[in-house]
C-alpha cells in the first residue's frame, strides 16, 4: 500500500479592516521572517477601486496602519488627484 498524498492546500488568515462602525473591509495577512529573524505580518485588502497593502510587526502594528489607510482613502480622498508624471527614457513613471 503506498503512501497517501495530502493536497496542496495553504491557508490564509482573514482580518477585518475598519474606518468606522459601518466601513469594514476584509483583508488576508501573511507572516514571514525578515533578515534579522523577527516575524514581520504583511497584510492586503481591497478598498472601493485599490488595493492597501502594508506591513507590521505585529498584529496591533498592523492593524492601525490599515485602518489609518483606509480612513485616508475613504474620508480624505488619498490618491484621488491625478499622480505626478515624470519622463526618465522614454518611460514614463508615476510618482506617489
Amino acid at each position: 500500500m503506498g503512501k497517501k498524498r495530502l493536497p496542496n492546500i495553504q491557508l490564509q488568515e482573514l482580518f477585518m479592516v475598519k474606518a468606522d462602525w459601518k466601513r469594514t473591509y476584509l483583508g488576508t495577512i501573511r507572516r514571514d521572517v525578515d533578515s534579522n529573524g523577527d516575524v514581520i505580518i504583511y497584510g492586503k485588502v481591497s478598498v472601493l477601486e485599490g488595493q492597501i497593502i502594508c506591513a507590521g510587526y505585529s498584529e496591533e502594528d498592523l492593524g492601525f496602519k490599515l485602518d489609518t489607510i483606509c480612513k485616508l482613502k475613504l474620508d480624505c480622498g488619498l490618491h484621488d488627484s491625478l499622480p505626478a508624471v515624470i519622463k526618465i527614457s522614454n518611460e514614463t513613471f508615476f510618482l506617489n
